[in-house]
C-alpha cells in the first residue's frame, strides 16, 4: 500500500511541477489545487449528486440485465457441450463488435436517453460475465463428473450441489469484471451522446472552458471505478470463505 501511494504521489508531484512551469497551458491542464477546490465545490451541489446517480443508474441496470441473461446462459452452454458448440461462432462474432461502434444505432433506436446508456451497459457487460459463468460450469473435476454420472444423479440436483457451486468463484470475477466496466462504458457513453451523467459534465465543463470543474468530474469517475473494483473484490472474499486457497505449483 505505502508503494502505491508512494506512486500517487510522485504523479501529483509532476502534475504540480508541470502545470506550475506553464508547459501545459491551465485551460489544457488546470494546477492540482484548482481541481481540489472544483471538486470541494462540486460535492456541495445538488446537480453534482444528480449527475453521479445518473451514471450509477444506468451502470446498474444495464449490469444488472446483463447478470441476469449471461448467468443462466453461460452455465447451460458450459455445462451441455453441444450447446458450447453451437454458439461459439455467435458469441465470437458478437463480442467482437465494439459497443462504441453501434452508438449511432442506438441512438436511432432508443434516441440519447437512459435506456440507450442501459442497453451500451449491457452489451459490454454481458459477455464477461457469460464467458466466467460458462468457464465455471466447464471446470467441475472429471472425477466429480465421472462420480455423478455413474449414479445418475438428477439434473436439477446435479445442478445445484456440483456444477453451480464449481462456477460461483468464475462467476464472481465475472460481475467483479463487468462492474467496472459498467460505470466506464456508461461515462464513455455520456461523454459521445449528451446522455446525463458524470460524462456529459466532462464535456460541457470543457467546452465551456472550465478545466479544473471537468478535472474533478474525471476524478470523480476514476474514484467510482477504484470503489466498485475494490468493492467487488471485498465481496467476494467474503462471500468465497468457504473456497479452499489456491495451492502454489
Amino acid at each position: 500500500m505505502l508503494l502505491q501511494l508512494s506512486c500517487f504521489a510522485l504523479v501529483l508531484v509532476a502534475w504540480t511541477a508541470v502545470s506550475g512551469l506553464g508547459l501545459i497551458g491551465s485551460r489544457t491542464l488546470p494546477s492540482v489545487r484548482a481541481v481540489v477546490v472544483a471538486l470541494a465545490a462540486l460535492v456541495r451541489t445538488a446537480e453534482f449528486w444528480s449527475m453521479v446517480g445518473y451514471t450509477l443508474r444506468g451502470a446498474v441496470v444495464g449490469l444488472v440485465a446483463a447478470a441476469l441473461v449471461g448467468i443462466p446462459l453461460g452455465l447451460v452452454t458450459g455445462t451441455y457441450a453441444a450447446a458450447e458448440r453451437s454458439s461459439r461462432l455467435l458469441v465470437d462474432v458478437l463480442r467482437s463488435f465494439p459497443v462504441i461502434a453501434l452508438l449511432p444505432v442506438f441512438l436511432l433506436i432508443f434516441g440519447a436517453t437512459p435506456n440507450m446508456k442501459a442497453t451500451a451497459v449491457f452489451l459490454a457487460c454481458i459477455f464477461p460475465i457469460f464467458l466466467q459463468a460458462q468457464y465455471g460450469a466447464r471446470s467441475v473435476e472429471p472425477t466429480v463428473a465421472e462420480t455423478v454420472r455413474s449414479y445418475r444423479i438428477p439434473r436439477l440436483l446435479r445442478f445445484r450441489k456440483v456444477i453451480l457451486p464449481s462456477a460461483v468463484p468464475s462467476i464472481m470475477t465475472g460481475l467483479r469484471l463487468a462492474a467496472t466496466t459498467s460505470v466506464l462504458v456508461a461515462i464513455g457513453v455520456e461523454i459521445l451522446t449528451a446522455v446525463h451523467g458524470i460524462g456529459f459534465m466532462v464535456t460541457t465543463e470543457q467546452q465551456a472552458g472550465n478545466a479544473a470543474v471537468a478535472y474533478a468530474y474525471i476524478f470523480v469517475a476514476s474514484a467510482l471505478g477504484y470503489s466498485i473494483n475494490r468493492g467487488s473484490e471485498l465481496l467476494e472474499n467474503r462471500l468465497l470463505r468457504w473456497r479452499p486457497p489456491a495451492q502454489a505449483s
